[in-house]
């Protein structure tokens, strides 16, 4: 409880020590005592003080505080003086000088009416198109007698023997049925052939069979697509299993492009859409193409979506599965007014840009955002095409603005400077100026 209590004091102790600052620092502004430091750091805005014309006092006149030869920024009032209220909530009209423009630095820029054209940017990696994807099994237990495919890379036409495989059970059913055609047994035989139709047994194979009348002691498997071998996992004299995947064949003539976009780009892309693709080993070369599918689920630890474009391929098979691509999708949405990013504040609560009224005045203005676009933000409300606004030094208007509309509040609240003196009370019993009896 005691150490509760002496966390409980030091928090008020810090409390009451900084409204002791924030109040003393208010007063020193009033009665001048701040001049030097304005006057060191470029804003004689903020100086307090009586302001002279220079033709009238001369360059020599004194301020409150110590300071002489600055009555306040040349060509300003005075920020002793209350400010010309703005209408966004707690900023005032700020004035400025041709000098002190220069001198900070600002420069302006026009809102425009232009193409609202959005263009997400994504890295792409190109993948095998699955609809054009073989993965071969076997359909019975044997050894690897022979590899007529032993290399990844190699294109293979549909039919191309890949390997053989010898079986026990492939031999007997072959026995069987010669046996059941030879008897005469058609119930068997249509049996036995159906069982070697199902180990994967081709009908010319089958017709072979019949006419030789010798069984055959390997199985071939064959290439059941065009394609290139992505992957080979099997051996000469290995044995394979039905589970086992032997080859993995792929027909590159279309490949896959998939690209990440985020949650809130989704609204930007759909079906059909334009894609510039260009690929790191061709910088050179953009590829076209339009956006074929959107996946309808979205991953939640990378909050991404995958967005499939598919690409013909060339001749060589230049674009290849694991290429990495830039992607840049293009959502056109029509025409609205722009402005320069730079111009824009955003304070969370709102955002502000500074219209230029002319004379050196600027007048801080609330705006409602859209979209951006590249260096641009869609201006929904609060600016006319044609304004003019501050797009440099605007965090310094920014501060001067909230400041003169701190010291207006602060000036009103304790009754501004009238000039005047308070009227001296007179006492209830005036002394008529006889001696006492």
């Amino acid at each position: 409880m005691a150490e509760q209590g002496k966390k409980r004091g030091r928090g008020w102790i810090g409390l009451l020590a900084g409204l002791l600052l924030g109040a003393g620092g208010v007063s020193a502004h009033f009665q001048g005592m701040l001049n030097p430091v304005y006057h060191a750091v470029g804003f004689h805005g903020l100086m307090v003080g009586e302001t002279h014309d220079a033709k009238e006092n001369g360059p020599s006149a004194a301020l409150p505080g110590g300071h002489a030869g600055h009555g306040g920024m040349p060509g300003m009032s005075g920020m002793n003086k209350p400010g010309e209220a703005a209408k966004v909530p707690g900023y005032s009209i700020v004035n400025l000088t041709p000098e002190r423009i220069q001198r900070i630095g600002v420069r302006t820029g026009k809102v425009k009416h232009g193409e609202l054209v959005m263009s997400i940017r994504a890295v792409g990696i190109i993948e095998v198109d699955q609809k054009k994807l073989a993965r071969l099994h076997t359909r019975i237990s044997g050894w690897v007698t022979k590899v007529h495919v032993d290399y990844v890379g190699q294109d293979v036409k549909k039919g191309d023997p890949l390997l053989e495989i010898y079986s026990p059970d492939l031999l007997t059913s072959q026995e069987e049925y010669l046996i059941a055609v030879a008897g005469g047994n058609k119930s068997l035989a249509d049996s036995t052939r159906r069982r070697l139709e199902l180990f994967g047994v081709p009908p010319d194979e089958l017709n072979q069979l019949e006419k030789t009348k010798k069984a055959r002691e390997t199985l071939v498997l064959r290439a059941p697509i065009d394609g290139r071998v992505l992957e080979r996992n099997v051996l000469e004299g290995s044995r394979v299993e039905p589970a086992n995947e032997l080859y993995r064949i792929a027909d590159l003539s279309v490949v896959w492009l998939q690209a990440r976009i985020y949650e809130y780009e989704l609204p930007h892309v759909t079906v059909g859409q334009k894609v510039h693709i260009k690929l790191l080993s061709q910088p050179e070369t953009t590829i076209q193409g339009e956006v074929a599918f959107v996946e309808p689920v979205l991953q939640e630890v990378t909050r991404t979506v995958k967005v499939r474009v598919p690409i013909k391929n060339t001749k060589e098979l230049l674009f290849k599965p694991g290429m990495y691509a830039d992607v840049m999708i293009v959502h056109e949405m029509g025409h609205g007014l722009l402005i320069p990013e730079s111009a824009l504040l955003r304070t969370g609560e709102r955002s502000l840009a500074f219209r230029v009224l002319g004379a050196g005045r600027f007048e801080p203005v609330e705006v409602s955002l859209g979209s951006r676009f590249g260096e641009w933000y869609e201006i929904r409300a609060g600016l006319s095409e044609g304004d003019e606004v501050v797009t440099s030094a605007v965090f310094l208007i920014d501060a001067e603005s909230r400041l003169k509309s701190a010291v207006s509040a602060f000036g009103h609240q304790h009754g501004g400077d009238t000039g005047k003196k308070p009227a001296v009370e007179k006492p209830a019993h005036e002394h008529s100026g006889h001696p006492h009896e």
